[in-house]
């Protein structure tokens, strides 16, 4: 009799990697959070001291500040380490019953990108899911590589990315990098701000599709989509770096088998914490050129990373932590549905039809929304998981990859 998959059990899951899941959705909502309140175009500024932010005072800068230490690149990086380690976990038990793992792993990753293209073109500009779609595939092809191969290859890779990046950002001329925004993106910033405050939903739709077009622009996707995939892959080569790193650590069970490498995390982790904390928390004080800064916060993101992830896992495994930990648990348990609503939320919240507040909060206050929103989020999918075996969005997308749950 053909052995059919289906979704891991509740017992069978990793208790610890949907805690990392959790905390990553804290801060990827308070990362996004600027962006619920501000149009895309306003990402030629990244100093934020312009005339639709005029009223922000030194609190939203110095939390501007904060995020670029702290949360900035840190947290979506960590949602796609554990990307590339849920792909071994599913890769692992389709071997076991020697299923076909392209097939069924093809089809998670177009429902992904079906669920992306909706979410980016009619909730909000900033969806990730397609570009974790069409990376999958690079990771699909790739997959059966060695730990230690994929290992090497992500770090030395990324380390080659980091230098170069580091050495460009520095040896430009600020002044050369600040960009004036034009007049014709002025008169596109407050068009979009004012349909975001008073707007209809067909006008909603359409600016968010005309910033969808332009994030595409910037992220490579564009490119992608006009037949350059190599432009496309260079411009997103940290993303599927970070996805075989997570893949390679899912290979080695080092989270499985905590205990058996403790020395080994607890050594990454201080060098993590040195190298990272130099680079993302030292660096702003010492390092005139701001802008280079950020960059170098951003590319440097990983070490902050897996020094949160080592960090929240030491705390795990003990008694005290855990009790406290485990209620990350069930937002990662849903983190696909709880990170798509939480654009559905912050689109509701500040647009026309609640508070019609985008384009008018201080990024602080944006900031403590964030966090709320996060807190309801932990409750509600406590509250679910009590009476369903799956989030919402998780059940559609596991209903397609697995034809159906038993």
């Amino acid at each position: 009799m053909k052995q059919k998959l289906s979704p891991i059990s509740v017992k069978d899951r990793l208790a610890t990697i949907d805690m990392l899941r959790g905390f990553a959705l804290l801060g990827i909502i308070i990362a996004n959070i600027v962006w619920f309140l501000y149009p895309v175009y306003l990402q030629q500024d990244p100093t934020f001291k312009n005339e639709w932010t005029s009223f922000w005072d030194q609190s939203d800068y110095t939390a501007q500040s904060l995020l670029s230490m702290f949360v900035d690149g840190k947290f979506i990086m960590l949602f796609s380490m554990l990307f590339g380690f849920g792909m071994v976990i599913m890769q692992e038990r389709t071997a076991a019953k020697q299923l076909n793992f392209w097939g069924i792993y093809s089809r998670r990753l177009i429902a992904l990108f079906i669920f992306g293209c909706i979410h980016a073109y009619f909730i909000w500009f900033g969806d990730i899911l397609t570009d974790y779609a069409i990376l999958g595939l690079f990771l699909l092809f790739i997959h059966k590589l060695k730990p230690k191969t994929m290992l090497i290859i992500s770090i030395t890779l990324y380390s080659l990315l980091f230098i170069l990046t580091t050495v460009g950002s520095l040896s430009v001329d600020p002044a050369a990098m600040t960009i004036k925004i034009s007049e014709e993106d002025q008169k596109l910033i407050q068009s979009t701000i004012e349909v975001h405050q008073n707007g209809s939903i067909q006008e909603l739709v359409e600016a968010n599709i005309e910033e969808r077009t332009y994030y595409t622009m910037r992220n490579g996707l564009y490119a992608l989509y006009s037949g350059n995939p190599l432009i496309y892959l260079l411009a997103n080569l940290h993303f599927l770096l970070i996805f075989m790193f997570g893949a390679a650590v899912a290979k080695k069970k080092w989270v499985h088998h905590f205990q058996q490498h403790r020395k080994g995390f607890f050594i990454t982790w201080l060098i993590t914490l040195i190298a990272g904390g130099t680079l993302n928390w030292v660096l702003p004080f010492v390092v005139e050129n701001q802008q280079a800064v950020q960059t170098i916060q951003y590319v440097s993101s990983p070490l902050i990373t897996i020094f949160y992830a080592i960090s929240l896992i030491f705390i795990y495994h003990t008694v005290k932590g855990k009790k406290v930990l485990h209620w990350l648990t069930f937002p990662g348990r849903m983190a696909f549905t709880n990170y798509i609503s939480q654009s559905i939320i912050c689109t509701f919240l500040f647009g026309p039809f609640a508070f019609g507040v985008y384009g008018k909060l201080h990024l602080t206050t944006g900031i403590m929304i964030a966090i709320a929103i996060y807190v309801f989020q932990v409750f509600f999918s406590k509250w679910w998981l009590s009476k369903f075996r799956y989030g919402p969005l998780e059940y559609v997308w596991r209903s397609i990859t697995y034809l159906g749950i038993k």
